[in-house]
């Protein structure tokens, strides 16, 4: 199967001319319709539902259709199809490296070409988008080399270490883990073995084998895998041999420990990889902590019920010195070019509503997700969601200190080998040293045929 990105160099071969143009599509009510594809299911595709119907009860002129397309993958597919037929949607949902690759070709009519005609949007709405959120939607025009915003942020995620709290603090912390040690400690501390020694009933953490886990370990180490616009390759720096020493370090079997006098004891394993989601073994405190997105919070109150509190903090940082970050992700929306100039027009006013403060406000607190507008905390149902939910709250604290994957066209690519060299050096069949070499070449090698 295609990565979630790569299906975009088959559209282009593809695709011979622009997007489909001509009469607007109109409902049996006249209105235009402005069909919006996502891959948003179960709550979540409810919520977008119950934004589109807001949107059609707040104006005549424009009725939003949101269209699930399945899965993401599932959406690349069809998008595909529709686009070869000239029939690609309205609006989509798209991660960065798709609108990369769009904008490349020219297939998508940038924000800043909307704003320009939209002196309110401009001068009033897009300086109240956070700033990592609209930097990651900021792409140089390919002919100009001037940067534009090409695409608005919707469904956007940061990653925070989820903590037992109850545990936690009948541990006596009063904070949590800010650092690698402290967080060591703790997963320490928090490991159970049963008397008379063998598996811990509970560890102190877990982990999956993927990208996004060295990617988080390495923001908190104070570098990133690729710099983006140097081109500069750092999966191999020192700072991410580090980072992934360090994850390693968390679940691997640790070597006997013999104190002076003494005969050899087995130290205390307190940490191991995971397969699958962590949400079901956090609930049931299999684990004690864990790394994952804000996506998570749903899955762990089903997962944790009454069992105990638990809570999510930002990303331990290397050292007190390092100004660690946490990693954001989501997909975020862009209208097509060539659409009939009623249809463009309904598309735009659909995307405005989309990302209004108001309505950011209400997807967040139906989904978890992040709020992409900084004024929908100065709304008085959203801040009573903040005050009664801490959680939610100390995640919004670390958008301001949040960093993205590089956007380049190729990075997709190689995403998978990434994971792959992780996932060897979890389960010791590879050093660090020679994964991350590994993990450079296969940069090296994408960024060679990228073109």
């Amino acid at each position: 199967m295609m990565g979630r990105f790569g299906w975009i160099a088959v559209l282009v071969a593809m695709l011979a001319g622009g997007a489909w143009a001509g009469e607007p599509v109109r409902g049996e009510d006249g209105r235009v319709v402005v069909d919006f594809w996502h891959g948003m299911g179960g709550d979540q595709g409810r919520a977008i539902n119950e934004i589109s119907d807001l949107f059609n009860k707040s104006q005549e002129k424009y009725r939003a259709v949101a269209v699930y397309q399945g899965r993401y993958d599932s959406l690349a597919q069809k998008l595909i199809a529709a686009c070869y037929a000239r029939r690609n949607p309205a609006v989509s949902q798209m991660y960065p490296g798709w609108s990369t690759r769009f904008h490349r070709f020219g297939y998508l009519k940038t924000i800043t070409e909307f704003a320009a005609d939209d002196a309110d949007f401009r001068e009033k709405a897009l300086p109240d988008f956070y700033p990592v959120m609209l930097e990651e939607n900021t792409m140089p025009n390919p002919a100009s080399g001037e940067l534009e915003v090409v695409t608005l942020p919707f469904n956007k995620s940061v990653y925070v270490l989820f903590v037992n709290q109850t545990r936690m603090e009948k541990l006596g912390w009063t904070h949590p883990p800010r650092t690698w040690a402290e967080f060591r400690k703790l997963a320490e501390e928090m490991t159970v073995v049963p008397e008379g020694g063998g598996a811990p009933t509970t560890y102190g953490f877990a982990t999956r084998t993927f990208i996004e886990d060295f990617t988080v370990q390495a923001f908190s180490a104070g570098t990133q895998l690729l710099d983006e616009e140097s081109g500069e390759i750092l999966v191999d720096s020192p700072a991410a041999v580090a980072a992934l020493d360090f994850l390693h370090s968390m679940v691997m079997e640790p070597e006997p420990v013999r104190g002076a006098g003494e005969s050899e004891k087995p130290a205390k394993r307190i940490g191991y990889v995971e397969s699958g989601y962590l949400n079901a073994v956090f609930g049931s405190e299999r684990i004690g902590m864990y790394i994952a997105s804000t996506a998570s919070f749903r899955y762990n109150d089903q997962a944790v019920g009454n069992k105990f509190i638990w809570s999510c903090y930002p990303i331990p940082s290397r050292d007190a010195e390092t100004p660690g970050k946490t990693l954001m992700q989501g997909t975020n929306v862009g209208i097509f070019a060539g659409l009939p100039a009623e249809t463009e027009a309904g598309a735009w006013e659909f995307v405005k509503f989309l990302t209004s403060p108001e309505m950011t406000a209400l997807w967040g607190m139906r989904t978890g997700y992040m709020p992409v507008r900084r004024s929908a905390g100065d709304l008085p149902e959203f801040r009573a969601h903040l005050e009664k939910d801490v959680r939610y709250a100390n995640a919004m604290g670390t958008l301001e200190n949040a960093a993205y994957e590089p956007r380049l066209i190729y990075w997709e690519t190689v995403r998978s080998a990434l994971s792959r060299e992780v996932d060897s050096v979890m389960f010791d069949r590879r050093s660090t040293a020679d994964a991350l070499a590994a993990a450079r070449r296969a940069i090296e090698d994408a960024k060679l045929h990228a073109d």
